[in-house]
């Protein structure tokens, strides 16, 4: 059985599901279904839920091979921690992951489908020089500015809690 945790869902379904939004116009069935909401059912609830999830894996993906590769690593380098995990620490480590990483990967993901949004509504005749339009850049902005800081607290955490290789009190 796959274990889901908070941070799984944090960053990955609420972004997808705002990026299946965002794509929807795009995609008449689709966009049928999240017009009319209440008449979906329990079968068309689960499948819109599959594809958000769908939409925030490929989020995810994005933002590993482009944010993260090209900009969080570059700027704030993580040691590597790896070879000092073992059965006494990985529960640091997954803390350290859930409680940062995650919500590092969270903000990008958002930010993305943000963008989504924000090219849609240009696309089906929104006004670029709008108030609408400039809250949508804003928050893009916002949001990949945290997640480089909750970064810089995921490397931090790993630093602190993680000692060098051959150390004794690594990960107390």
């Amino acid at each position: 059985m796959v274990s889901l945790k908070w941070g799984d869902v944090l960053s990955t379904l609420l972004p997808g599901t705002v990026a299946l939004f965002a794509v929807a116009p795009y995609f008449p069935l689709l966009n049928d279904r999240i017009n009319n909401l209440d008449n979906i059912g329990v079968a068309g609830g689960f499948a819109l839920l599959i594809a958000s999830a769908l939409a925030g894996g490929f989020l995810e993906a994005f933002t590993r091979i482009t944010w993260e590769r090209f900009v969080l690593v570059r700027l704030c380098r993580p040691r590597d921690i790896l070879s000092n995990l073992n059965a006494e620490n990985i529960d640091l480590y997954e803390r350290g992951v859930q409680g940062s990483y995650k919500y590092a990967t969270f903000y990008a993901n958002f930010a993305w489908a943000t963008i989504l949004l924000l090219f849609t509504r240009i696309d089906h005749g929104a006004a670029i020089c709008s108030v609408a339009t400039a809250l949508l850049a804003g928050m893009v902005v916002i949001l990949l500015l945290a997640s480089y800081v909750q970064w810089t607290y995921y490397v931090n955490y790993q630093t602190k809690v993680f000692k060098e290789k051959g150390t004794k009190d690594a990960g107390k």
